[in-house]
C-alpha cells in the first residue's frame, strides 16, 4: 500500500516491486530493481527515506526515519534513512534513522539505529544491535548485542551480497 503523507507520495522506480501487503509511506524513494516484501513498512514521516538501486528490504522489516530529543533542548531532531545499492535488509530487521552504505546486509531481526551507518560491504549478523551513532567499519561483520567487530568479509563473501541482491531482484521480476 502507498500511502501520501504530508502532501509527499512515495516515488517508486517503474521496475521496483513493492507487495502488496508492505506498506509504504510519504516521502519514500526507491531505486530501479528494488523490492519491498509482504507486510514491510517503509515509514517517512518525520524525514526522509531513500532506498537506492537493487536492494531488497524483506519481509516484516521495517525502515523509519529517527527522532531525537534531548539533545538541543528545542524539540525533536529528525534524521532520514539512507540505504544504498546492492542491500539486503533481512526479515523483522529494524532500521531506524541511520544510514547502509553500498552492498551490505543487515541480518534478520537485527537493529540498526539512529545516527548509525553501516559502512560498504559490511554485515550486520542476525539479531545484532547497532546503537545509535555507531559506525560499522567497511567490509566487517559485526555480532552481539550491542554489535561489536566478529572480523572481515572474505573477498568470496563479499562478492555473495551482489548476488544475493540480485537474485532477489530476479524473484521480484516474477513477483511483478
Amino acid at each position: 500500500m502507498l500511502v501520501e503523507f504530508g502532501g509527499k507520495k512515495p516515488r517508486i522506480h517503474k521496475t521496483a516491486f513493492v507487495h502488496p501487503t508492505a506498506t509504504v509511506i510519504g516521502d519514500v524513494t526507491i531505486g530501479a530493481h528494488s523490492s519491498v516484501w509482504p507486510g514491510a513498512v517503509v515509514r517517512a514521516d518525520f524525514e526522509s527515506v531513500r532506498i537506492n538501486r537493487y536492494t531488497c528490504i524483506q519481509d516484516n522489516a521495517v525502515v523509519h526515519s529517527g527522532d531525537r530529543y534531548g539533545e538541543t533542548g528545542k524539540g525533536p531532531r529528525y534524521l532520514p534513512v539512507e540505504i544504498g545499492s546492492y542491500v539486503v535488509v533481512g526479515h523483522n530487521a529494524l532500521i531506524h534513522g541511520c544510514t547502509v552504505e553500498d552492498n551490505c546486509i543487515v541480518g534478520g531481526g537485527s537493529i540498526v539505529f539512529n545516527g548509525a551507518r553501516v559502512r560498504n560491504g559490511s554485515l550486520v549478523g542476525l539479531g545484532a544491535v547497532v546503537p545509535h551513532d555507531v559506525e560499522v567499519p567497511p567490509r566487517t561483520i559485526v555480532v552481539g548485542i550491542p554489535a561489536r567487530p566478529l572480523r572481515a568479509l572474505t573477498d568470496e563473501e563479499f562478492k555473495s551480497i551482489r548476488m544475493q541482491a540480485e537474485n532477489y531482484a530476479k524473484l521480484a521480476k516474477r513477483y511483478r
